[in-house]
């Protein structure tokens, strides 16, 4: 890092010389995950609010989102600032196709700059790691950190051309850890150190890397909407030992998760702090390198879970969770067979 890189990076953590960069039609921005959730809300901002020409990435065109996005399009022969593509991070042939059509998109107008690319795509799944798939496994992992790794290294010559940035939606499981969300937390946490190693290499060539770590939107997204196919999977391949062992808590789990199954309509998020975070994000001159938006008992747990000792982090993981555990459905189906 050079002494110049250097003074602007200490700038920007102490919040020095940091201005909002002005954004129209010309900047454009590419976000992925836009069928439902915190994507397809991102578009809707950047379309609407910042008045940019935005590139939504879909993993499915005839989603309930993609077409609400594709309906922002002008009726007449006005600008099209909303370009819908369809994306699947697991095939590098998508990857391939979307770069190319992005490439089609700015050659239209001499005046596009890309101004960014938001990683945010991803799926869950809920489970404990004994009883998640392989097949489960490595799709959370493939789509959440090497997709996100393909698609960025596919598009980083042109984001480096036109000096654009790169802003990654990880996650707080990339902070702490919970459980039965193991693997999805270890593609997060991944997902947030291999940011960090990306935000140096690209200094020097004046391009910024942000880390985003929005509130959870499990209950307004539709990443967790395939649940109740994962657990039945799960249960279709437990072993006669695993069946006697974790029938019945596995029925009380996942019981508690049916609130998340099924497709939601997309949303437009009313968290105007969360907004205000993305868009210095997407436009400050200097960025800083991490942002959270988090309501206060995620605030106050994270700060706990940073001073506390292990037995007593272990403790407020699962009173933060709130979730069924073994030992809380042995206790009430023996207090039930007690009565």
């Amino acid at each position: 890092m050079s002494g110049s890189q250097l003074l602007r990076a200490l700038g920007r953590s102490l919040g020095l010389g940091r201005s909002q960069l002005k954004v129209d039609s010309r900047h454009v921005v590419l976000i992925t995950g836009c069928d439902s959730g915190l994507g397809h809300s991102l578009a809707v901002y950047c379309h609407d609010s910042l008045q940019m020409t935005v590139v939504s990435c879909c993993h499915n065109l005839k989603s309930e989102g993609a077409r609400l996005l594709q309906a922002l399009n002008p009726s007449k022969d006005g600008p099209n600032r909303m370009y819908t593509l369809e994306l699947d991070l697991l095939e590098p042939d998508s990857i391939r196709l979307v770069h190319g059509q992005l490439r089609k998109i700015l050659a239209q107008d001499p005046g596009y700059q890309l101004n960014a690319l938001v990683n945010n795509a991803g799926v869950m799944c809920f489970g404990e790691f004994e009883w998640q798939l392989p097949e489960q496994i490595e799709t959370q992992i493939n789509c959440n950190l090497l997709g996100t790794m393909r698609l960025t290294r596919e598009l980083l010559p042109l984001l480096r051309q036109q000096q654009g940035r790169i802003i990654n939606v990880t996650s707080h499981c990339g902070l702490q850890a919970l459980p039965a969300l193991g693997p999805y937390a270890a593609s997060k946490a991944a997902l947030r150190f291999w940011s960090d190693s990306l935000r140096v290499e690209l200094q020097q060539y004046d391009m910024e890397v942000v880390n985003f770590i929005p509130g959870s939107f499990v209950m307004d997204s539709n990443i967790a909407a395939r649940q109740q196919q994962h657990a039945q999977k799960m249960h279709e391949a437990f072993t006669q030992e695993q069946h006697a062992l974790y029938d019945t808590y596995f029925e009380a789990f996942n019981s508690y998760l049916k609130v998340l199954t099924g497709f939601k309509p997309p949303n437009r998020l009313r968290n105007e702090a969360l907004l205000a975070k993305f868009r210095d994000a997407l436009t400050s001159s200097q960025p800083l390198a991490l942002y959270i938006e988090e309501p206060w008992r995620y605030r106050l747990y994270r700060w706990l879970f940073a001073i506390c000792p292990t037995p007593l982090v272990d403790w407020l993981t699962l009173r933060f969770c709130a979730m069924p555990t073994y030992e809380s459905t042995k206790q009430a189906t023996g207090d039930l067979v007690d009565s």
